[in-house]
């Protein structure tokens, strides 16, 4: 037995010049059905999209869970078990490599079922297997996926009938985070510099010498490394080389530096990031722990300041032209260091 589905998608970013350069469109689609209405979407934050909206990535994973609950409630009635209520969490980690192609390359879903009675939870949990197994959308992907049952909600969920009145769940604005579990980051600012505002206090220092976290083995053809997956040493240096053009000329940055070593400053920097995105050890090697805190309390380092050096790093972080993804990591970054090290207002 077959059945078609069919529905359209239509980009409305256009800003008037279309495709002629990667920022100068908006990432804005509506999925449209005759009978189910429209759907406002976009691309990821990562991938300069509209985290307002939902991506393909959230879609994806809302499929997945929606078909494994709806795969479950029709297991629990063929088998006698009558279900009360129902949850169900996803969870995806993308993985995106050094040519921007990229894939989910785990999901886990996280189902929650609440019974009419607990005499019949072995059974029930038991019945996941078959649920999932017979699901349309996880027979349709590729990536592996990995069913986790946990406790049933304790608060009773509303009817059908009580959808109208429900404040919709909360959802996480970055890739890789449970669906309707974890509210947006509060940290990430918006990618242009102008209108800067401060901060949260609960964001800390980034002073670490090595990228956080160890990586996980690449596969074949995958980038071991950010530095590595970015382009090495050639980006590291065309992005500080960039930015100290900048700086150079700026009447406000400029007087904090050696006027007689703006080399020896573009190479401690650019040993640093490589250093700490992975790459060679090199700044350790010559000048220990980075200390970024300390190395800058003898100037004053306050919002304009701050948002000064943003203005010039977001100029170079635009000239070596990464993909999405890794833009917004090292974007993200940036600002939290930028950020942690004000000490004057």
């Amino acid at each position: 037995m077959k059945h078609t589905f069919a529905l359209r998608a239509e980009w409305i970013g256009d800003r008037g010049t279309g495709t002629s350069g990667v920022r100068d469109f908006d990432r804005s689609v509506v999925l449209q059905h005759p009978a189910v209405g429209e759907i406002q979407a976009s691309a990821a934050r990562p991938f300069r999209g509209d985290e307002t909206r939902w991506n393909p990535e959230l879609l994806l994973l809302g499929a997945l869970a929606q078909c494994h609950v709806l795969s479950y409630l029709h297991a629990a009635a063929t088998a006698g078990i009558v279900v009360t209520g129902m949850t169900c969490g996803a969870e995806g980690t993308l993985e995106v490599d050094a040519d921007g192609a990229g894939r989910f390359a785990s999901i886990t879903l996280t189902p929650a079922v609440t019974l009419q009675d607990e005499a019949d939870r072995e059974r029930a949990d038991a019945l996941h297997a078959e649920a999932h197994r017979m699901c349309f959308i996880a027979n349709s992907v590729s990536a592996p996926i990995e069913v986790r049952t946990r406790p049933a909600d304790p608060a009773p969920r509303r009817s059908a009938a009580d959808d109208a009145a429900r404040s919709l769940p909360d959802h996480s604005a970055r890739l890789g985070a449970p669906l309707a579990v974890l509210r947006p980051r509060v940290a990430n600012p918006p990618s242009t510099v102008t209108g800067l505002t401060d901060r949260p206090t609960e964001v800390e220092p980034v002073v670490g010498t090595a990228a956080p976290g160890a990586p996980a083995p690449a596969a074949p053809g995958q980038a071991t490394s950010f530095y590595e997956a970015v382009g090495g040493h050639a980006t590291f240096e065309k992005l500080v080389h960039t930015f100290y053009a900048g700086v150079r000329e700026d009447p406000l940055l400029a007087p904090m530096y050696p006027a007689d070593d703006w080399e020896g400053s573009e190479e401690r920097l650019r040993m640093f990031l490589e250093q700490y995105w992975g790459g060679p050890r090199t700044y350790a090697e010559r000048r220990g722990h980075p200390r970024l805190r300390m190395r800058h309390l003898p100037f004053t380092v306050d919002p304009a300041a701050r948002d000064a050096w943003l203005r010039h790093m977001r100029a170079a972080v635009d000239a070596v032209d990464l993909p999405p993804l890794h833009e917004a990591e090292l974007w993200d970054y940036l600002e939290r260091a930028a950020h942690s090290l004000v000490n004057s207002a």
